[in-house]
């Protein structure tokens, strides 16, 4: 079963809680907002108690045995080939101009929830995603990690 913030308000209220809905969410979301920029911007460890572990972000070696696209400049580049009236790549034919690129960076960063300490029963079928979009905790290190070159040596290496 998914748990959402209504069915948690509905439990805090039935422990006593006295806050109404749009005041508890109010602060619920601010505390979010700030945990998530404690580990984005500062590099921090958050603690998630009740023996969850903790959440933060980790530097990965990139392997090039397995590259990974970088869409967003493959598709500027494609929509510059095809401006420029150029064919694409055709794997059949072998002809064409290739429009795959690359990430190159030795680096890259990712959210890591470190369930070696996590004492909860099955924690292999969870996981932690983070959100994403214009306002998401991915958009946010991402643009992060763009804006600054040295921003990924605040995070932890991890060994893959």
């Amino acid at each position: 079963m998914t748990y959402n913030s209504p069915e948690i308000y509905t439990f805090y209220q039935a422990k006593g809680g006295e806050l109404s809905y749009s005041e508890w969410s109010s602060i619920v979301q601010e505390f979010n907002e700030m945990a998530m920029n404690e580990i984005i911007l500062k590099g921090g460890k958050l603690n998630l108690g009740a023996n969850l572990s903790t959440l933060s972000i980790g530097r990965i070696k990139r392997n090039y045995h397995n590259q990974q696209v970088n869409w967003a400049e493959s598709n500027k580049l494609k929509e510059q080939l095809l401006e420029e009236g150029k064919q694409l790549y055709d794997k059949e034919t072998g002809k064409g101009e290739k429009w795959i690129v690359y990430f190159t960076n030795d680096w890259y960063c990712r959210f890591y929830w470190n369930k070696g300490n996590c004492k909860i029963p099955n924690k292999s079928v969870y996981r932690f995603v983070a959100t994403r979009g214009k306002m998401g905790n991915k958009t946010k290190l991402k643009n992060l990690l763009r804006s600054d070159d040295l921003a990924y040596l605040s995070f932890r290496k991890l060994e893959e």
